[in-house]
């Protein structure tokens, strides 16, 4: 049987520069510019996961915390100037062509309301007063989740580690020339310069396009590491007096080689 996508996608529409959902649901995406692979110290990893602390502990009730981290294989395209000296041209021409893995991060504030009842026969939408939550028809509501994800976002920024940069409604939807945020996601487009329809099959497993798809879950404490902290250390760069220290989700998120997206939620 086949659905058109529009249909079963649980998104409304676009106001504001945010994301409704049918549900009434309000969401705010930021693109995030975190520090590069290999470059903080463990004190700088304990540092920044303290910031993320702070940040998460001023969100409001009802709220949902969504990262998600985009690795595609691309290859090194330099890009050099009639001005660069010979220093300049050679260490392009050495890393020209060369494939390396391509890291984009996604940050989505979801302010859920209150009072939502379950989905099921039991609670019609026809026994309700108005189908739509009381939030979405309270402008104030709206101004104050903003406030707070404009207070989220600066929290992170005074770090120094990590920049966000707030998603606009051209940048959430798609035209004929580029594809948006959100059809970006549903498609697995790899650049925003790919505006190609793709049918989505689970037939036999996850099909999006000609591309098979494969979904791993971390959701039991069982499953967990015995310890978890803020950093690991990574032990093919570290020696007996000096530990290198990388990211505790280093191993399927950085240095997990293959096209993949990895996503953590916290409620």
């Amino acid at each position: 049987m086949e659905k058109v996508l529009s249909d079963v996608l649980p998104i409304l529409d676009i106001e504001h520069d945010c994301i409704l959902s049918r549900q009434g649901d309000i969401s705010i995406v930021f693109k995030v510019d975190l520090p590069e692979i290999f470059t903080m110290s463990a004190d700088d990893y304990e540092a920044l996961h303290q910031v993320w602390i702070k940040a998460i502990k001023i969100l409001p009730k009802y709220s949902l915390l969504h990262k998600q981290d985009w690795f595609t294989k691309a290859s090194y395209k330099a890009t050099t100037r009639q001005q660069d000296g010979f220093l300049a041209k050679a260490s392009a021409r050495h890393f020209e062509g060369r494939p390396y893995l391509d890291h984009q991060c996604y940050l989505t504030i979801t302010q859920r309301p209150k009072n939502r009842k379950p989905s099921s026969s039991m609670f019609s939408s026809l026994l309700r007063r108005s189908i739509v939550p009381a939030e979405l028809l309270d402008a104030r509501s709206l101004k104050d989740f903003t406030d707070i994800a404009g207070r989220f976002k600066r929290i992170l920024e005074d770090s120094s580690f990590i920049r966000l940069h707030r998603l606009s409604r051209a940048q959430l939807t798609s035209d004929n020339k580029r594809v948006g945020y959100i059809e970006r996601y549903c498609s697995l487009n790899e650049t925003a310069a790919q505006p190609l329809l793709k049918d989505i099959e689970f037939k036999s497993g996850i099909r999006v396009g000609k591309q098979h798809c494969e979904l791993f879950t971390l959701a039991d404490v069982n499953d967990l590491p015995a310890m978890c902290g803020s950093r690991i250390t990574y032990e093919k760069y570290s020696t007996d007096r000096s530990k290198f220290s990388v990211g505790f989700a280093a191993a399927i998120g950085q240095l997990l080689p293959c096209n993949h997206i990895y996503n953590s939620i916290s409620l």
